[in-house]
């Protein structure tokens, strides 16, 4: 267990080095922290900021006028807790394949071969991340062809006709995320 006083510290510096020393634990520690006051508005910044954060095992007490000491554990697994993983080599499906079915946002690994294309279609109310991993794709959006390689992204708004062809062996995650309701 690391224990970390920050009430010597000028108000300015104390997030960053709780961060810090967070970041420092194993999986499945824990860091205390002493604090001059309720560390709540800190536990929320952890929650949203740090997905290793184990909010569930959080404790906080008060133990004098001031004096508050708070633990906050590192998830025991890297995966932040409800994470999903997918390994992109053992999905199933061709040329499509869903790698978190029923989630959003929808993520397609997508495996093409030499000379082999997805009819054109569009994809409303979603921008797209068109991430090659392996080859080089041509993809056209509204008829202008933009080449991308391995190691390259390109995003584009979905209502915008989308017609990508492998000019050689290649595989792409697509990611397709909703677009807010303006």
């Amino acid at each position: 267990m690391t224990e970390l006083d920050v009430r010597d510290l000028p108000p300015s510096e104390r997030h960053g080095r709780i961060h810090g020393a967070f970041e420092e634990l194993a999986p499945g520690e824990t860091l205390t922290v002493v604090n001059d006051h309720d560390p709540k508005p800190l536990y929320h910044e952890m929650a949203v900021e740090r997905p290793a954060f184990d909010a569930d095992g959080y404790e906080s007490e008060r133990e004098g006028p001031s004096r508050f000491v708070a633990e906050f554990p590192k998830a025991a697994d890297r995966d932040a807790p409800g994470a999903d993983r997918a390994r992109i080599a053992d999905l199933d499906g061709e040329p499509h394949a869903d790698a978190f079915p029923g989630r959003e946002p929808k993520t397609i690994r997508l495996s093409l071969e030499a000379g082999e294309r997805v009819p054109r279609h569009e994809h409303p109310d979603r921008t797209v991340l068109f991430h090659v991993l392996e080859g080089a794709v041509d993809v056209a959006l509204d008829g202008d062809l933009h080449r991308v390689e391995a190691g390259e992204i390109l995003r584009f708004g979905g209502e915008s006709t989308v017609e990508p062809t492998a000019r050689e062996e290649s595989v792409a995650l697509v990611v397709l995320a909703p677009r807010p309701a303006e």
